[in-house]
């Protein structure tokens, strides 16, 4: 019977997950890396939800596509599904930042979305008239989700979500930071330290540090700590870079952070450079960690975003 069960399930979240926004079995998780996927995700939300949620999930892409997005859709949906935190919305229509439209989410959560998503992949190969219309919606579509978010709603990014919106300013100080490269390829080793061990988002770690392998960011400008709360970075007692790629070091003060939560306006931000490698999205801690900060986000999960070089001022002048 529980054989039975268990196939039931995992038909169940097949279909959930290639339903009228899915995608070919063979272009995402297998019916076993489904199961996977339920298999880990949290069993019941960190907290109650003080009412009704929704998430829209976009996973829009141009240029270089992850293949983890939809595993990324899978593990979203499922943990919403699974825990009741949020009803998970799938869709990679920019229609649905109109401001009517938004206005039905209490937060977005961006999943690997890459480069300027909001204009057409050919913007400038349009006529001048056709050009000129996809602008303006583009701008009027990057007004609707400042504003979303600025009035208190929520935002989630993922992993390659710092290399999107290149061509809009903004955005750069509403997730915190924009990619810089990769000094750490798919594959590599890297161990996390967990920086802020009492805060709710960062939770899920229950040991000082956590190794893995993934293709890991650094990250330039606007980031500062300053600005963030710094959850989680990389240990560089414990994470090599190969000699070849030690010339992509760029940072001087070689802080590369992972994961941050951040205020903007009265709204909440939330971002985790882990997402490359398909295996963390049926990874228990890393999905704790993702339900955690889309809790924060919705505004479910109070947690602090006061920013790590102030905190670490006050802890300083605590011990003096």
């Amino acid at each position: 019977m529980k054989r039975v069960g268990t196939l039931l399930n995992i038909i169940l979240v097949t279909l959930v997950v290639a339903g009228p926004f899915g995608f070919a079995a063979e272009k995402g998780p297998s019916e076993q890396e489904l199961a996977k996927i339920s298999s880990a995700a949290p069993e019941k939300a960190r907290v109650a939800p003080e009412k009704p949620r929704k998430l829209l999930i976009f996973s829009k892409s141009y240029g270089y596509y992850h293949t983890s997005i939809p595993y990324g859709q899978a593990a979203f949906r499922i943990m919403g599904q699974k825990t009741g935190a949020y009803e998970p919305i799938v869709s990679d229509d920019i229609e649905m930042f109109e401001p009517d439209k938004l206005a039905q989410f209490d937060a977005v959560l961006l999943n690997n979305v890459n480069e300027d998503v909001f204009a057409p992949e050919d913007i400038d190969k349009l006529p001048l008239k056709e050009y000129l219309q996809a602008v303006d919606k583009r701008r009027r579509l990057e007004k609707s989700l400042i504003d979303f978010i600025r009035s208190g709603k929520g935002l989630v990014a993922i992993h390659a979500a710092t290399n999107a919106f290149l061509d809009w300013y903004e955005y750069g100080n509403i997730i915190g930071a924009r990619f810089d490269n990769h000094p750490w390829l798919a594959g590599s080793e890297v161990t996390f330290k967990v920086e802020e061990p009492n805060h709710l988002v960062a939770a899920a770690f229950t040991e000082p540090t956590f190794t893995t392998t993934e293709e890991t960011y650094q990250f330039k400008g606007p980031y500062s700590r300053d600005k963030l709360c710094v959850l989680l970075s990389i240990d560089n007692s414990k994470t090599k870079v190969k000699l070849d790629h030690v010339g992509w070091i760029h940072r001087r003060d070689y802080d590369f952070a992972i994961s941050w939560v951040k205020s903007y306006g009265k709204g909440r931000v939330f971002y985790c450079a882990i997402g490359h490698e398909h295996k963390h999205f049926w990874n228990p801690v890393i999905l704790q960690h993702y339900l955690d900060g889309i809790q924060f986000v919705l505004g479910d999960l109070k947690a602090d975003t006061t920013p790590s070089a102030k905190l670490k001022a006050t802890a300083k002048k605590a011990n003096n």
